[in-house]
């Protein structure tokens, strides 16, 4: 057993979170433990682990969550922070790309550009440390956006080197800002539209914008050294907040609102729907406004597609969003 699993503020979440399947063994030795924050303010609701593994296999579509080991500033056990173990460290997980093979991926719980580090926090951080470089995994520790290729990522703020080093109170707040998000970005391992797509961020790139800026790419099917509009996508869907959003009737293939299935009744709305499906090869048939099997059928190969982790065979907001970014990359 390691010395970090013998911390008494460790709790062991291996095989207990939501999974699909199970990463790989690595192949090579670790070099690197890099430190995330997950950019969830403190006191958000879904600033838990329950959460990070849900979105990362549901919507990033990841076999597990993306962290080997997470501190939990929120849970206090005799002054320190909770540390959940929860992917075993000889497994590759997907949190740095093509450094998965050699990184150790350990997060913070909270938003550190806002959020401020408790005592019981760095306690951990500093109880975890001592204890890898006690087991000798990793020499070398890192932030986010000092692996390759994410030098433009938000992560993180805090200045964890001299939380090692020095005493509570004498610890300061890092200040390094991330990059400029590049024009163009070259895909990794692990990663999908979903997971590079700075919807939160300063810059406000959306998977939509993604998607809208990069006609003929299949999200489902990236390649890693693939190169796709990044930075420039932006805007690409999702207008600037002064920008008046674009009333559907001005579009040449309006998408309804509301939902449609097996059932509904509403032809004009069934109708613009098949229209847009056919207009970006999601081939339904003619536009009789019935949603029949062929109907059904080509909203779930979309949904397969452009919401992998969302496929229900019924037209709703999320489809419609994904429709109206694909329509746009095609000229409509």
């Amino acid at each position: 057993m390691y010395t970090f699993e013998k911390l008494p503020q460790l709790v062991d979440k291996r095989g207990k979170l939501v999974h699909k399947g199970s990463y790989s063994k690595r192949t090579k030795t670790i070099t690197t433990r890099v430190w995330h924050h997950s950019l969830t303010k403190l006191s958000a609701g879904g600033s838990k682990i329950e959460s990070f593994a849900d979105f990362h296999v549901r919507t990033n579509g990841w076999p597990e969550i993306a962290y080997h080991l997470v501190i939990d500033p929120k849970h206090v056990v005799n002054g320190k922070a909770t540390i959940y173990y929860c992917v075993d460290i000889s497994k590759k997980s997907y949190h740095v790309g093509n450094s998965n093979n050699i990184g150790l991926g350990i997060c913070v719980i909270g938003d550190y550009r806002t959020d401020k580090l408790t005592n019981p926090t760095v306690h951990s951080i500093v109880d975890l440390h001592n204890a890898l470089v006690a087991d000798g995994i990793g020499k070398y520790d890192k932030a986010h956006n000092e692996m390759p290729g994410y030098s433009w990522k938000a992560c993180c703020v805090f200045d964890y080197n001299k939380a090692f080093k020095d005493v509570l109170d004498d610890m300061l707040p890092g200040s390094k800002q991330p990059d400029p998000v590049p024009g163009l970005y070259t895909i990794q391992e692990g990663d999908t539209f979903w997971s590079i797509a700075l919807k939160d961020g300063k810059e406000g790139i959306t998977v939509e914008d993604l998607i809208a800026a990069n006609p003929g790419v299949d999200p489902s099917k990236l390649k890693v050294g693939q190169t796709i509009n990044f930075g420039t996508a932006q805007n690409s869907y999702t207008p600037k907040p002064e920008t008046p959003k674009k009333d559907q009737s001005e579009y040449k293939y309006p998408l309804p609102s509301g939902i449609l299935k097996t059932g509904s009744t509403d032809k004009t709305g069934i109708k613009q729907l098949q229209n847009a499906l056919n207009a970006v090869y999601f081939k339904c048939g003619t536009a009789d406004g019935i949603y029949g099997a062929k109907t059904k059928d080509a909203v779930t190969r979309f949904q397969k597609v452009y919401l992998p982790y969302e496929v229900d065979s019924i037209y709703g907001p999320g489809t419609k969003s994904k429709l109206q970014a694909v329509l746009k990359s095609k000229g409509y």
